[in-house]
C-alpha cells in the first residue's frame, strides 16, 4: 500500500466522470492484486485475487488479460473503456463472458454481486437485483447474452447522445459568448471613436 500514498491521481480524473476517489480505489485495488509489487499485474496475480475472493474467474482471467502483464496505466484504461461504434459483437460477448464468471451462459444475481465485491462497487444487492429485474426481457432474473447486448449498446447509444448534447451546448455558450464580447467590444470602439471626434 506505501504505492498508495505517493501516488497522484489528478492525471487520471475526469471531471464529472472519474473522481479522485474513484482512482484511488483502483490503485489501491491495482495494488492488492499486484502481489509481488512489481508495478505490474498478470494473469496469475488476478486469479489469486479472484481465489481469495472466492470468485471462480477460470478462463475469464486470460479475457481480461490474455498473457500480457499489465501497468496501473492500463489497468485503469481498460477498467473505464467505454463501448464505442466500432466495437464488435464478440467484445461485447467477451465482457459477458467476465460478468458470467460460472460460465452458465446467463448473468446471475450473484454473478453481479461478485464483480461488484471485485470493483468496490457502491451499489447494494438491492440496487443490483433492481437492475437486474429492469434488463431481464424473459422474467428468469437472470441476463441473457441478449439482455446484456441490448443494455450495453443502448447505453452507448444513450452515452452518446449525452456526450454530443453537451458538446451542442458548449458550443452555442462558447458562440454566445463570443457575440456578446464582440458586441462589447464594439460599443466601446464607438464611444472611443466618438470621444476623439469631440
Amino acid at each position: 500500500m506505501a504505492a498508495v500514498a505517493g501516488f497522484d491521481p489528478a492525471p487520471y480524473c475526469i471531471p464529472g466522470e472519474i473522481t479522485h476517489h474513484e482512482v484511488m480505489d483502483m490503485k489501491r485495488a491495482f495494488d492488492m492484486i499486484d502481489e509481488d509489487n512489481s508495478g505490474v499485474i498478470d494473469a496469475e496475480e488476478l486469479q489469486g485475487a479472484a481465489v481469495a475472493l472466492g470468485i471462480a474467474m477460470e478462463d475469464n482471467v486470460k479475457v481480461l488479460l490474455g498473457t500480457d502483464k499489465i501497468s496501473f496505466d492500463e489497468f485503469f484504461k481498460r477498467m473505464t473503456a467505454k463501448l464505442t461504434p466500432e466495437d464488435k459483437v464478440d467484445d461485447i460477448m467477451s465482457i459477458f463472458e467476465l460478468f458470467d464468471n460460472d460460465a452458465t451462459g446467463t448473468i446471475s444475481l450473484e454473478n453481479l454481486q461478485n464483480v461488484a465485491r471485485i470493483i468496490n462497487a457502491k451499489e447494494t444487492a438491492q440496487d443490483i437485483a433492481d437492475m437486474i429485474s429492469t434488463l431481464d426481457t424473459d422474467g428468469d432474473l437472470e441476463l441473457d447474452p441478449v439482455d446484456f447486448y441490448t443494455c450495453l449498446v443502448n447505453g452507448m447509444r444513450v452515452r452518446m447522445e449525452e456526450e454530443e448534447r453537451n458538446k451542442r451546448e458548449q458550443a452555442d455558450q462558447l458562440r454566445d459568448n463570443l457575440e456578446q464580447m464582440s458586441r462589447g467590444a464594439g460599443g466601446s470602439t464607438r464611444q472611443s471613436e466618438t470621444r476623439s471626434i469631440r
